[in-house]
């Protein structure tokens, strides 16, 4: 045998090879298209939606306006939040003031008290 019938038969033979190992590629890549095709068919009749991606591009649309109502909910709560924080510091510093006013006027019944205490003290000594 001639070389050029040997390089010939290899080449025919790599050629083959090729091609069997080519179908099989493209045979699982059928399979795969097959599949995907059933999993995303619509087969009911009467659906609204024709076929996955619009159905999906629907339902895009139903997210995008459930999502719009929830972030305006959320800056509601968050200015009513705000509003109960703002009347729970007033009501913290009108608690403080009016502790302030009482350590005051415990503050001054402790001296007439005293001042009181002192007097009966003083009279009572003198009458002794």
């Amino acid at each position: 045998m001639s070389d050029a019938v040997v390089i010939q038969l290899i080449a025919t033979a790599g050629l083959i090879l090729v091609a069997a190992l080519g179908k099989v590629k493209l045979d699982r890549i059928g399979r795969d298209a097959r599949e995907a095709r059933e999993q995303t068919a619509n087969e009911h009749a009467d659906a609204e939606y024709p076929n996955l991606r619009d159905e999906l591009t629907a339902m895009r649309a139903d997210l995008s306006a459930g999502l719009d109502r929830l972030e305006a909910g959320q800056k509601r709560h968050d200015g009513e939040i705000g509003g109960i924080r703002h009347t729970q510091r007033q009501q913290t510093d009108a608690l403080a003031r009016l502790d302030e006013r009482m350590e005051g006027r415990d503050a001054e019944q402790r001296r007439e008290h005293a001042v009181l205490a002192k007097r009966l003290d003083d009279h009572l000594t003198t009458t002794d």
